[in-house]
């Protein structure tokens, strides 16, 4: 027998998981996707770094914490271009659907805090929505009390470390297949990596936010990825990793202590007066 700590749901057996459940307060959900990054990254790059931040986080936690590594597939179809295969995308429907399902089955097993540990950008507005509906769909209409919520790794990266490592891009934009996610893929899947296929970015301009215009990748990136690969390198993805996996836990451990104010009452529950005639 091992005395290997183990972090991934599915390399416990039933009789280890009986053993664990009463002691975990979170699990973990990486979602990330399956898409292009560019000529010279795996297309596995969002599940990739994500997966592999949130096993670091579980294994500082465990086992408080554990990884559900369910998904492999995200939001992607703005990557879906004849001259970039590679991208397989689910629908907003289904990837909604497929994280419904994956927390109730969670919940059935006694698990009440579930975090998706994001790696993806269209995965964020996707989240926030799956972690609205899910919560109301098991605690306001069956009355089933769930803590759930999501973050992309990127965003609890310090400003100073954003600014100390990165030398193209230094206020932490994580961008798209550049020297941020190139260096955090050598970091954690050097074989997903070919910096001999690496090319010189050439971005188009964009519209730019609070606007929002739906757009493929091809439009905006003709090499497919938006910043610079060429000066990436192991040691500053680690020094990313690192600083994720610490902002992750810190957030966790809130997370976990918080405790919300009043009794969430939903309004369909009460039986609302009906007003007086004429009013």
């Amino acid at each position: 027998m091992s005395n290997a700590v183990k972090v991934y749901w599915h390399e416990h057996t039933q009789s280890e998981l009986q053993h664990i459940l009463p002691r975990l307060e979170v699990a973990l959900v990486p979602t990330g996707s399956t898409e292009i990054h560019g000529p010279h990254l795996g297309v596995g790059n969002d599940i990739l770094s994500c997966t592999r931040v949130a096993e670091d986080v579980a294994r500082t936690m465990y086992p408080k914490a554990i990884v559900a590594n369910a998904l492999w597939l995200g939001i992607a179809p703005h990557n879906m271009t004849a001259q970039f295969p590679g991208t397989i995308t689910l629908t907003a429907q289904t990837y909604l659907r497929v994280l419904q399902e994956i927390v109730e089955s969670l919940l059935k097993h006694g698990v009440r805090r579930v975090v998706f540990i994001n790696g993806h950008g269209g995965n964020e507005a996707p989240n926030i929505t799956a972690c609205r509906e899910i919560r109301e769909q098991l605690y306001y209409k069956c009355g089933v009390d769930i803590q759930i919520g999501t973050l992309s790794y990127w965003e609890v990266i310090s400003p100073d470390v954003w600014s100390e490592v990165l030398e193209i891009n230094p206020k932490g934009k994580i961008g798209h297949g550049g020297e941020a996610e190139t260096s955090i893929l050598l970091a954690v899947a050097p074989q997903a990596v070919r910096m001999d296929l690496v090319k010189t970015p050439d971005p188009r301009a964009r519209l730019e936010p609070p606007f929002f215009r739906a757009w493929y990748q091809d439009e905006y990136s003709p090499n497919g990825h938006t910043d610079d690969p060429r000066v990436a390198s192991k040691e500053k993805g680690e020094k990313l990793v690192k600083a994720a996996v610490k902002g992750i836990v810190a957030a966790l451990e809130r997370f976990i202590e918080y405790k919300p104010l009043g009794t969430q009452a939903h309004p369909g529950k009460h039986v609302y007066p009906v007003p007086p005639s004429g009013s």
